[in-house]
């Protein structure tokens, strides 16, 4: 499991599949882009349907979808690990999407962060026209977390 950023890993289904691999990390919530949840998931997660790197106009759907979920569990203050078979490539992809839509990042800038800090990453070619097309949409604003306010006394 490489850590992306302070709340973010990216990693493979065997590590989701340890618990104290993701205890000893602090992970709170999980993406899958696999298959299947890991078994001993103990913790909120989601699955996107990506299957074994076909990369079609659903492709697309759900890397945004995915990187939505991890835009709203980063601004609940989550640490999320997102992750696909070898976390080589579908969950390296919804990262750089998140990046690109929610921190209005350039795919290189984006896929260079990840690269720096995941040697493994390897995009399916694929993956990669779908993924220029995501950089060339508007991105979404960013909403920045308030202060609470403190009830005022009488």
């Amino acid at each position: 499991m490489s850590e992306i950023t302070e709340q973010i890993y990216v990693g493979s289904y065997a590590d989701a599949s340890s618990e104290q691999y993701l205890s000893d990390r602090s992970i709170t919530h999980v993406i899958t882009c696999a298959n299947e949840f890991p078994s001993s998931l103990l913790r909120p997660g989601y699955k996107i349907q990506i299957v074994d790197d076909v990369a079609d106009e659903k492709t697309k759907k759900y890397f945004l979808e995915a990187a939505s979920v991890l835009d709203r569990w980063v601004r609940e203050g989550n640490k999320i690990m997102v992750h696909c078979f070898a976390g080589m490539s579908r969950s390296v992809s919804v990262v750089i999407t998140y990046f690109m839509m929610y921190k209005g990042w350039s795919f290189d800038l984006a896929y260079n962060h990840l690269k720096q800090r995941r040697y493994q990453t390897k995009i399916h070619p694929g993956f990669i026209p779908i993924l220029k097309e995501i950089e060339a949409m508007p991105t979404r604003p960013r909403l920045e977390a308030q202060p609470l306010q403190q009830p005022q006394g009488s």
